[in-house]
C-alpha cells in the first residue's frame, strides 16, 4: 500500500478545478519521497519535478522546478518559488515579483485574494 501511495504521489498529475475565484488550475509532478499530505489525504507540499504553470483568477505564473510548492487543506494553492518574473496589478500600481522569489497567496474573509512576494520591485 505504501509503495502504491508513493507511486501515486510521485507520478500522479494533480488537477485543481473549481468555480471560485481563488481556485488554482494546475498539473504537477512531485519528486520521489517529497510529497507531504494532510490527514485528509490532500497534498500539503512537495518538491516539483518540472516547472508548473499556475492559473489563479486573473494571475498566471510559473512555479520553479526543484523547489517546494504548497497548498492548504482544501487543495488551494498557497506558495511556491517563481521561475519567472510575475507582474501584479493593484489598482493603478504595477509591481513585479522577481523570479527566484517566493510568491504566497492568502484568501481573505471577503473572498478576495492577496498575493505577496519575497522579492519585488515597484514599477513606474
Amino acid at each position: 500500500m505504501k509503495a502504491a501511495k508513493l507511486l501515486v504521489t510521485s507520478l500522479f498529475a494533480f488537477s485543481f478545478i473549481g468555480i471560485s475565484p481563488q481556485t488554482v488550475k494546475a498539473a504537477l509532478s512531485c519528486e520521489m519521497d517529497t510529497a507531504i499530505n494532510y490527514a485528509n489525504g490532500s497534498l500539503a507540499s512537495c518538491i516539483l519535478n518540472f516547472d508548473v504553470n499556475i492559473g489563479l483568477s486573473n494571475n498566471h505564473f510559473v512555479c520553479q522546478q526543484k523547489q517546494y510548492i504548497s497548498f492548504d487543506e482544501k487543495g488551494q494553492f498557497r506558495s511556491c518559488t517563481l521561475a519567472r518574473d510575475l507582474l501584479l496589478r493593484k489598482g493603478n500600481k504595477i509591481t513585479t515579483c522577481l523570479a527566484k522569489g517566493e510568491v504566497s497567496v492568502k484568501i481573505l474573509n471577503s473572498g478576495n485574494q492577496e498575493i505577496t512576494c519575497s522579492r519585488m520591485v515597484a514599477n513606474q
